[in-house]
């Protein structure tokens, strides 16, 4: 198994106090200015468009039914604006709009209801600077990370620092779900970022959750499209796992970097995955 990805890290100046979930908005605002920056349709819009094969905005916002091929995440209650954007496989490429597109919402378009324009301060992929507060400084020397498993730990912990949003039987989960539900979730994300056909499994997991102190939290959207305000909740805490395979300690790695249930692309189901022994 193997993903590629970037990861840009946006900080604003502190004087600005983001909402409590921020996901929704940071998603909004960067779908206003990225339309504005590559719509070619007189019409505006994406209906019957002619360029919607190859349009950016389209891919990212108007597509339905699918795993998008980013995630912005964002910590739940900060005191100042940080967050993150993360670019899988081919739309790695499309860095340099993202950039601009994310710089242009927070200090041209502006953030929330209010519009609040936002000043950023820096910019960095990876480990690189690629704006000051400034400028933009030249991007060469990015190069996308590869997210590969080469070494297997049995016994992990998984710390979600979001809301785990998923669903069994078409009923949404308010408890712990169970290991091959996690996993599953992951592969089939996986796969259709890859650009590969769905399809089970295919193999037995094994290990068990054997501690959990997951808890429901609800979130809120409002929905331009639907024109009401949608829950967005989810489960969040951490759970221990041991007794691993090796396979499904590969799936749920490739999980901290892709995301795990529904809605990542706001930041839910993003968790860290540390082996065990590190707390012990």
């Amino acid at each position: 198994m193997k993903i590629t990805w970037i990861k840009i890290d946006i900080e604003a100046v502190t004087a600005y106090q983001p909402p409590f979930f921020s996901g929704s908005m940071l998603r909004g605002a960067l779908g206003v200015t990225l339309k504005r920056m590559v719509c070619i349709n007189p019409s505006y819009q994406c209906s019957g468009c002619f360029a919607t094969a190859t349009c950016l905005y389209y891919d990212f916002f108007e597509k339905v039914n699918l795993y998008h091929p980013y995630r912005i995440v964002s910590a739940l209650g900060m005191k100042h604006l940080a967050f993150s954007i993360y670019l899988f496989e081919d739309r790695v490429a499309q860095m340099p709009y993202i950039l601009s597109a994310m710089k242009k919402s927070l200090e041209e378009t502006g953030l929330g209801k209010d519009q609040q324009k936002v000043k950023v301060a820096n910019i960095h992929v990876g480990v690189h600077l690629v704006y000051d507060g400034e400028r933009f400084l030249p991007i060469d020397r990015v190069q996308p990370c590869s997210t590969s498993v080469e070494e297997c730990y049995r016994d992990v912990r998984l710390e979600f620092r979001m809301p785990l949003r998923m669903k069994m039987n078409n009923h949404l989960i308010y408890h712990t779900p169970s290991l091959p539900t996690l996993i599953t979730t992951i592969h089939h994300r996986y796969r259709a970022l890859k650009g590969l056909p769905s399809q089970k499994l295919g193999y037995r997991i094994e290990g068990e959750i054997e501690k959990s102190d997951l808890h429901y939290l609800d979130l809120y959207r409002y929905s331009n499209r639907q024109k009401c305000r949608m829950k967005l909740g989810g489960v969040i805490g951490s759970v221990v796992i041991r007794g691993l395979d090796e396979r499904s300690y590969g799936y749920l790695k490739i999980g901290e970097v892709i995301g795990a249930g529904k809605q990542t692309v706001f930041g839910l189901g993003d968790y860290r995955l540390t082996p065990l022994k590190e707390y012990q």
